[in-house]
């Protein structure tokens, strides 16, 4: 069996007014059929649960209970379906008033093909199997899964019987449900020949996904390709050799050597800033909801007043993610083309936006500025750079090396002196040995690229060598 490949595409949806409630339909379908599953997980848990304790109180060590506790069986997504099946029909519980007519307990399901709520029993297995193997696997620790609430969650489904219109490139089809919702046509933003090209040269389309970011509807394709082989770096790529990338707040992006971009080559990068260009606007509609809503009612029972206000904020919020995104595509893709090899610095981003509030007993220091560079680094987005780059060095044959960040704003790119007195200003580094200036930003991300180039020194070119064709 011949290897393959992954490509998500993922493309705007125009859909009409009638097309956007069977959409957020599905979307309500999907996240109650996840909450349905996760009941039953979380009910046959808590049975365990309390086996154990029982055991604990009786004087066992916890280690002891959990394994002498009582087994209790995890319902799967077989089984949960057998169990919805058979209790989908039943009434809602409870006497019916004067000529009011029987409601069902689960009326999430009616009209919505069968496979949205599949797929969310399945990432309900999916969520549930990583908490319970995340002691085991690297990386941080999953949390239990939780509900998903109505307004909070983001509205999405996963069906298979999603398929582009090959004809004229500009329409999905989405299959409906036999007796239910029958199959309907959405139309694309624009024409999706990405797509269309892929599927042309032997690609399966796997799953699709459908969400809602901001007030759009998207749709996603996974389509498996056949691998090719292992890309190499052109010359150009290996002529220009190693880059050293610094990450910041202030400069968005710092590389050792320049990056040209529209026939200019530029090392800084400022940062846009782009959730503090979006906060007035943000603080004005999130003030408006917070006047308008109504203490103990749902989501869907508030004022219109109070659901404008929200799309709002989610409209405004979409688009800061969609130009951040941009900007990060932007930057990364000219790096992974242009380098052989790209040195990045190991950041720990969880750490470096822990809260500074600290406990009522011991309150933190400095908390309000602490959120405000924490808010301002999760705005750059350190660590989706990182993945953006990776992912795409595969494609373009780029190696990427990840270095200890340790002092590398605080030495001397020439001499190598660590002096944390160096650094005289945010932007201007002086060395306290040699009275080397240059840029600090600059400095660390050459010490970045030094970093890399002595752990991987094959990387290193001798000189003198030319580029055989």
């Amino acid at each position: 069996m011949s290897e393959t490949v992954t490509i998500v595409v993922k493309e705007a949806l125009d859909p009409t007014p009638a097309q956007v409630v069977i959409l957020q339909r599905y979307a309500d379908a999907s996240r109650c059929s996840f909450n349905y599953a996760l009941g039953l997980k979380r009910g046959a848990q808590q049975t365990w649960s309390q086996g154990r304790d029982r055991l604990v109180a009786q004087g066992q060590t916890p280690a002891e209970a959990a394994r002498n506790a009582p087994k209790v069986r995890i319902p799967g997504q077989f089984d949960i379906q057998k169990i919805f099946l058979a209790k989908r029909d039943e009434p809602l519980p409870g006497p019916l008033l004067p000529g009011q007519e029987p409601r069902l307990l689960y009326p999430w399901w009616k009209g919505v093909n069968a496979i949205v709520c599949q797929q969310a029993f399945r990432d309900a297995d999916a969520a549930f199997a990583n908490w319970k193997s995340s002691a085991r696997r690297k990386g941080g620790p999953v949390g239990f899964p939780r509900f998903k609430r109505r307004g909070r969650c983001r509205d999405s489904f996963r069906m298979f019987s999603i398929r582009l219109v090959e004809e004229d490139l500009r329409h999905v089809r989405i299959g409906g449900e036999r007796g239910g919702q029958p199959a309907f046509t959405v139309r694309l933003h624009r024409p999706a020949r990405r797509l269309a090209r892929l599927l042309a040269e032997g690609g399966e389309t796997k799953s699709v996904t459908v969400a809602r970011e901001g007030h759009r509807w998207f749709v996603a394709f996974n389509v498996r390709v056949p691998a090719g082989p292992p890309p190499r770096p052109t010359r150009r790529q290996r002529g220009a050799g190693t880059v050293g990338v610094d990450l910041g707040v202030k400069v968005f992006a710092a590389t050792s050597d320049p990056l040209l971009i529209n026939g200019t080559g530029l090392q800084l990068f400022e940062n846009p800033r782009l959730l503090d260009n979006a906060r007035r606007q943000l603080r004005k509609w999130q003030r408006r909801m917070a006047r308008r809503h109504v203490r103990g009612l749902r989501a869907d029972e508030q004022s219109s007043g109070w659901k404008e206000a929200r799309d709002q904020v989610a409209r405004l919020h979409a688009l800061v993610a969609a130009r951040r995104s941009s900007t990060q595509h932007l930057l990364t893709k000219r790096i992974v083309t242009q380098y052989e090899h790209v040195a990045l610095e190991d950041l720990r981003v969880k750490n470096m936006t822990a809260s500074a509030r600290g406990t009522a007993q011991s309150p933190g220091r400095n908390v309000k500025a602490k959120a405000g560079l924490n808010r301002a680094i999760l705005d750059v987005g350190f660590g989706e750079i990182r993945r953006q780059i990776e992912y795409k060095a595969l494609l373009y044959g780029t190696t990427v090396t990840v270095v200890d960040p340790a002092y590398t704003s605080q030495t001397c790119n020439r001499c190598g002196h660590v002096d944390a007195k160096s650094r005289r200003t945010r932007d201007l580094f002086t060395c306290t040995r040699c009275g080397h200036a240059t840029h600090a930003d600059i400095g660390a991300a050459i010490n970045i690229k030094a970093r890399a180039q002595h752990s991987h020194p094959a990387q290193e070119r001798p000189e003198g060598t030319t580029d055989v064709p």
